[in-house]
């Protein structure tokens, strides 16, 4: 088992705040899946501990080169954020896989965590293959274009869902995702909302948490009742005046910020 001594982290907080979902905590090991991959990692005061990867593949996956504490000096903004960052010190968000983020995204659509990582489960047991790791075995996401048919997704019970899913295995690979990163994010986001089944949450939740669009701010029921209630006084505001205050107050780290207030407001309801 490999060691590495890490900056300003929280193996915890990041894994279990909802941006990622497949994981399994053994203890205080997480067994981790990633497209292909699968390892194990846990956290021992600033070492983490790991093993069935590689060093570089953890720094970039999450996102330990970055610079968490420049981050906080330009989001911690206000009293609200402020304790969010005081109470989850070290979240960092994941940089993933874009075709299995955007997937797994389009599953969550009115959907409890629980049920997202059912349905993921599901879904790489019925068209993944099988990957191993010594005495570990599981199953990598379905590669694009691996679905022939919706039959194929019966069991995973996706509902309205289905023919979105297959629609988008049938019309867009990895190659096309990191495309985007040339692309303004404007643009990125309206070049993914192009595809059936993706709004303007799943193309940001996408863009934020695979393809380096760290101004990207997605918007679920969490966020928006946070937003009206705290920052606008119970006033009822539109979705793109609540973008451009977000953009405005948070600036290009703004995805930060909705990572900290979508877990702070998930687990202390306001």
């Amino acid at each position: 088992m490999a060691e590495l001594r890490i900056p300003l982290f929280s193996l915890q907080h990041t894994l279990e705040c909802g941006q990622f979902f497949r994981f399994t905590k053994v203890l205080k090991t997480y067994i981790v899946q990633s497209s292909n991959q699968i390892f194990s990692v846990s956290q021992r005061g600033r070492s983490l501990f790991y093993e069935g990867v590689e060093e570089p593949f953890l720094i970039q996956f999450f996102r330990l080169d970055e610079d968490l504490n420049l981050i906080y000096k330009k989001i911690d903004r206000d009293p609200v954020i402020h304790e969010a960052i005081k109470k989850y010190q070290g979240m960092r968000v994941i940089r993933q896989d874009p075709w299995e983020c955007l997937l797994s995204f389009m599953c969550s659509s009115a959907k409890a965590i629980p049920q997202i990582r059912s349905m993921i489960e599901t879904l790489c047991k019925s068209s993944g293959k099988r990957v191993f790791r010594g005495n570990l075995m599981s199953y990598g996401f379905p590669e694009p274009h691996c679905i022939e048919t919706p039959l194929q997704l019966e069991a995973v019970r996706a509902g309205f869902r289905t023919n979105y899913l297959f629609e988008a295995c049938q019309s867009v690979d990895r190659e096309q995702l990191f495309s985007l990163k040339s692309c303004s994010y404007r643009k990125a986001r309206e070049q993914l909302m192009r595809l059936p089944g993706v709004g303007k949450k799943v193309a940001d939740c996408t863009l934020l948490y695979s393809l380096d669009f760290l101004e990207a701010f997605p918007m679920d029921t969490w966020i928006r009742k946070g937003l009206q209630k705290i920052y606008f006084k119970g006033k009822k505001m539109g979705e793109k005046a609540m973008e451009e205050f977000v953009s405005h107050h948070f600036g290009p780290y703004a995805g930060y910020a909705q990572l900290y207030l979508y877990h702070f407001w998930r687990s202390h309801p306001i």
